[in-house]
């Protein structure tokens, strides 16, 4: 049954709630310990809620056929506290900012960004949601490279606020997915400005493009756009360390303008370098294959 406005603005304000008293208490401990807290909520959830966690599992499942089911439920459980320490931490990007978290920085693409720069060109940062993806942006911010980025709007009107407040916390300007939100980021690229994209979601009008040992439907829009405007295109990953505290930043060197095509392909084989390697920070969560989803994400029992 379908809800009217009213019934939606009621479902979205109880949702809000516990998020609301969340983040007021969060300010009152460290960042990090805020950080930690967060991803064992997260955690938490995913083992709660049946169809995050059958879909979790039926992923990593599905990309990684010889792990145990007990192997399948250690990565599951690292990756859920890893992705909600990530999103705790965007929601506090300013504080983030302040507390001034280590970076290890290494790739080609940092030099690549600062002669763009120098030279008026646009950059194109393309990731996915992987790692600490906003901590790329805070690094650049502080090295006066601000990068804005494209982001979602988040269907539930009170929460809306806080989320967009910490996106813009880690560059701006930042671009709401659509018509108007393009337009906007085109005259950012045009100007020589930087904007991040996060790449790795299945796109129904996508083209079919390998991933992880299978086709996927993967969006062009990040080469396009770079063909288009003569822009760079910087495979950017954040790599949470072992503690949990300090982020490994890797930028790495631009893609070479070709077909979107070829461009897209190769950005997904550097993704898959990253998942491979650091299986338990790539969010899992996500319908990547759609395609497979019958056999997939309901063939688990609880």
């Amino acid at each position: 049954m379908r809800m009217d406005g009213f019934g939606q603005r009621i479902l979205h304000f109880a949702i809000f709630v516990p998020i609301w008293i969340f983040l007021n208490l969060a300010k009152c401990v460290p960042f990090q310990v805020r950080s930690r807290v967060g991803g064992a909520l997260v955690q938490f959830a995913s083992v709660a809620v049946p169809g995050i966690r059958k879909r979790i599992e039926g992923n990593i499942e599905l990309v990684f056929p010889e792990m145990t089911r007990e192997e399948v439920r250690i990565l599951r459980n690292r990756n859920t506290r890893t992705m909600g320490r990530t999103l705790t931490e965007i929601l506090f990007n300013e504080d983030q900012l302040a507390h001034h978290v280590p970076f290890h920085v290494s790739g080609e693409g940092l030099e690549a960004i600062k002669s763009a720069d120098e030279a008026g060109q646009g950059v194109i940062l393309v990731s996915g949601h992987f790692g600490q993806w906003d901590a790329t942006r805070i690094f650049l911010k502080e090295q006066g490279l601000e990068t804005g980025a494209i982001y979602r709007p988040n269907n539930n009107t009170y929460y809306e606020p806080y989320f967009v407040r910490g996106i813009e916390a880690a560059g701006k300007p930042i671009f709401p997915k659509g018509a108007d939100g393009l337009k906007g980021m085109i005259r950012h690229l045009r100007k020589g400005g930087r904007v991040a994209i996060l790449a790795d979601q299945h796109l129904d009008e996508g083209a079919r493009l390998p991933l992880l040992g299978r086709p996927s439907m993967t969006t062009l829009s990040p080469a396009q756009l770079a063909i288009r405007h003569k822009a760079l295109l910087v495979p950017v990953w954040s790599v949470r360390d072992d503690d949990g505290a300090c982020m490994n930043i890797l930028l790495e060197s631009p893609i070479p303008h070709g077909t979107p095509e070829e461009m897209m392909t190769t950005f997904n084989a550097r993704l898959e370098v990253q998942v491979r390697a650091h299986p338990e920070q790539w969010l899992w969560a996500h319908r990547r294959w759609k395609k497979h989803g019958t056999h997939v994400y309901k063939k688990r029992s609880a």
